[in-house]
């Protein structure tokens, strides 16, 4: 079976960013099991674990602000860092597929894994 990805259109994108409930909380499940949060959790190894966070993604490797490494979050949290720049000439777009690969096989793997996305 083909694996057709395809970009949604504005309209779609802002239905799903705006039609959801409002939320002060620094990190939401968004998906069973998927994690979207920012930096000060991000870098609370003790609110992950009681989160029960497995696998990190963090679109903000490499900032100075940001210490997410796999030295920082030791053996129990599988990392996966993109080094992006919060910059609007930023080409981001290169690692969607990459990560939406890794978003896919740890959910898909066995014992429930969990990921946490930190955008900032």
């Amino acid at each position: 079976m083909d694996d057709i990805r395809q970009t949604p259109s504005i309209k779609e994108l802002e239905k799903i960013l705006f039609g959801g409930k409002r939320s002060g909380n620094h990190v939401d499940e968004v998906w069973p099991n998927l994690f979207l949060g920012d930096m000060s959790v991000a870098n609370d190894r003790f609110s992950l674990w009681k989160l029960g966070i497995t696998h990190v993604l963090n679109a903000a490797h490499g900032k100075m602000h940001c210490q997410g490494s796999h030295e920082f979050y030791g053996s129990t949290v599988e990392y996966y860092g993109v080094p992006a720049d919060d910059s609007p000439s930023f080409n981001l777009s290169v690692y969607f597929h990459p990560c939406a690969d890794y978003i896919k096989e740890v959910l898909s793997s066995p014992g429930g894994k969990t990921i946490y996305l930190t955008l900032s």
